[in-house]
């Protein structure tokens, strides 16, 4: 079995239902949490109660990342399942110390970040869009980079169960704004909605966005000596 493998194997286990809070705003964690399979949402609340995501993990990423690396004391968002999900619970300091000490385990997750970072920048550029319909093209050249998987016809699929509501939500607009939007996108075969997922021809979408993008190398090749059996990419 594989260095990181290795690690993982030696930590319980620990499931959640679809919706279930994994970690409470406000709240210390008892553990730093590794995303087997599944994928995590974070977000806020307004005020109003009005949920903003702010990101979605996927497998083989942490969170609390901040409290992991001791940045923070307690947890700045909250973190729910997203979709059923597993998660290893491992003690903080047996995470730091394992990274730290396998240089290969290191550059794992720097790649992680690196990854996060720049995609964090798209949504950044996303979410300033003056304009609904620049707002919706942005965001979703953001989630075809950062979730895509390239389907047999050459579109991507983002790999994400997401719904108008959630996508309003994660831009910022409201239910009616977001659908009416899509349903252009939609009329002008950019995108395909098809239970909860949407398939994205990224060529046109490129038109929209005016701009070169590419999507080709989003998923970034795994170090073999690091490939871990769950991991998709």
């Amino acid at each position: 079995m594989d260095i990181y493998g290795s690690f993982v194997s030696n930590y319980r286990v620990k499931r959640f239902a679809r919706g279930e809070i994994i970690l409470q705003q406000g709240e210390i964690p008892t553990a730093t949490y590794l995303i087997k399979s599944g994928a995590v949402k974070t977000y806020n609340l307004t005020k109003l109660g009005e949920e903003k995501p702010i990101a979605f993990n996927l497998s083989g990423e942490l969170f609390s990342l901040g409290w992991t690396y001791q940045e923070i004391e307690v947890c700045q968002y909250f973190y729910e399942a997203f979709t059923v999900c597993e998660v290893y619970v491992i003690p903080r300091t047996d995470y730091v110390k394992f990274v730290f000490e396998h240089p290969e385990a290191m550059q794992y997750a720097f790649r992680r970040l690196v990854k996060q970072n720049l995609g964090h920048q798209m949504l950044v550029n996303a979410l300033e869009q003056s304009k609904a319909a620049d707002k919706v093209i942005f965001t979703l050249a953001y989630l075809v980079k950062t979730y895509g998987v390239k389907q047999k016809t050459g579109r991507f699929k983002i790999d994400l169960p997401l719904t108008q509501q959630d996508l309003a939500n994660f831009m910022g607009l409201t239910r009616e704004t977001t659908t009416i939007e899509l349903k252009k996108l939609e009329r002008k075969s950019v995108i395909v909605h098809r239970k909860k997922n949407y398939i994205v021809d990224t060529e046109k979408l490129a038109v929209l966005l005016g701009e070169d993008f590419e999507v080709t190398n989003s998923t970034p090749k795994s170090n073999p000596r690091l490939k871990l059996p769950w991991l998709k990419w």
